[in-house]
């Protein structure tokens, strides 16, 4: 019996060597919620897709997965100062976009990226403005070409430079959008608790996120833990119910109306280590 809560619960799945592990994890697990990487662990390249794996994926997606989201590549900074580097990360995010489309998995989610490398002036000290016009700029370009695959910004845990971590710069960058309609969000507890977010009273952060990203953008949950105290801004996953988050909390983002339909996955520590089927079970059963 397939393991669902209000809506399908799932895993981030460890891609190995081939798509194949990917398609044997999730029926391990008998999960209709997935989401992989592109690139293998044992070499950080990309995967070769054969025209078997390609279509026994195709009909598990059809059959069996109700949500199915690939995670781009960490490599892939569409928010660079650098022009060699903004170059090959839209390259890049092109290349899994087109690999989304043929393995028919409708979404991506893409971190937005560092402003690392850009001149400080008096206007813009770190560069985070003219890094979200630069992120504006590769996010036009590429949903005015192709909007069969949604692209979903994901939050972030470090702070600085980084983009996405605090939410309000996903204000920012919405009213830079050509077509906001082709972007949408991932929502991750762990990186907001380590960032700095308080999960709880719940209704007080859902009105942050629907301020920022907007509930009827939000696509996806990273249903996760974290080992670090709220306000680290360090990115180290626990299972649910493991880490500083608790139980308690995320239980409500379980059950909470906002996130009712919301596809949920769970990603797990460094390493990519897989969690327990026991534990998993248990977790959807909250």
């Amino acid at each position: 019996m397939t393991c669902k809560h209000q809506a399908d619960l799932g895993l981030h799945l460890r891609l190995k060597d081939t798509l194949t592990n990917v398609m044997q994890e999730a029926l391990a697990y008998n999960v209709t919620t997935i989401q992989f990487f592109l690139v293998r662990q044992k070499d950080h390249k990309y995967v070769a897709i054969s025209a078997k794996e390609k279509e026994d994926f195709r009909v598990l997606r059809r059959s069996t997965f109700s949500h199915a989201f690939i995670h781009s590549s960490y490599w892939i900074n569409p928010a660079t100062s650098q022009v060699q580097t903004y170059a090959l990360s839209r390259e890049l995010l092109k290349k899994e976009l087109r690999m989304a489309q043929m393995l028919e998995v409708p979404s991506v989610v893409l971190h937005a990226g560092s402003a690392k490398g850009y001149v400080a002036t008096d206007e813009d000290p770190i560069g985070k403005m003219r890094a979200i016009e630069t992120l504006a700029k590769m996010l036009n370009s590429l949903t005015r070409r192709q909007r069969d695959v949604m692209i979903l910004l994901e939050n972030t845990a470090h702070g600085k430079k980084t983009i996405g971590s605090n939410l309000d710069d996903f204000v920012l960058l919405r009213n830079k959008l050509d077509f906001p309609e082709a972007i949408g969000f991932c929502f991750d507890t762990a990186h907001a608790f380590s960032y700095g977010y308080r999960l709880d009273p719940i209704d007080d952060f859902v009105a942050v996120l629907d301020r920022c990203m907007g509930l009827e953008n939000i696509k996806l949950m990273h249903f996760n833990d974290t080992f670090d105290e709220c306000g680290s801004m360090l990115d180290r996953h626990a299972f649910p119910g493991m880490g500083k988050i608790g139980k308690k909390t995320l239980q409500k983002y379980l059950h909470h109306p906002a996130f009712k339909s919301l596809p949920k996955v769970i990603e797990g520590p460094a390493g990519n280590k897989q969690i327990p089927l026991s534990l998993f079970q248990e977790i959807a059963h909250w």
